[in-house]
């Protein structure tokens, strides 16, 4: 059971982070981030299965269309988890950009979506 090792890991990483945050709040934001990269990482490693199901669905499906929602899910999960650290670290502000560029990178990665359906309209329309 997987999830045992990841509860492990966080345990033992806020166990370290409060002890850090006491005497070196530098040392205890750098860790944080690591122990956040390193969790984001591993869950990477376990959704390989997932990912790969999606990938053959979408041969199936409009595959543009369904690895754009895909990659669009991606960068929502990271940037979540960015903005999560920032706001652990007490760094509120940085995190609003975290989010702002989270939903930019989004939108940009939906752009064809809505080339295709703005083409579709006018031909529509015409």
């Amino acid at each position: 059971m997987e999830i045992f090792g990841i509860a492990a890991f966080v345990l033992v990483a806020a166990l370290l982070i409060t002890l850090l945050r006491q005497y070196t709040p530098a040392y205890a934001a750098a860790c944080l981030t690591l122990c956040a990269v390193l969790l984001l990482g591993r869950i990477l490693q376990l959704a390989q299965p997932l990912v790969a199901w999606f990938t053959e669905a979408a041969g199936y499906l409009d595959g543009e269309s369904f690895l754009v929602v895909l990659k669009a899910a991606g960068i929502a999960l990271v940037a979540q988890n960015m903005q999560d650290v920032c706001k652990d670290a007490g760094l509120s502000s940085l995190a609003g950009k975290v989010e702002l560029a989270g939903r930019c990178l989004i939108l940009v990665c939906a752009l064809p979506l809505f080339e295709n359906i703005l083409g579709e309209l006018i031909a529509f329309l015409q």
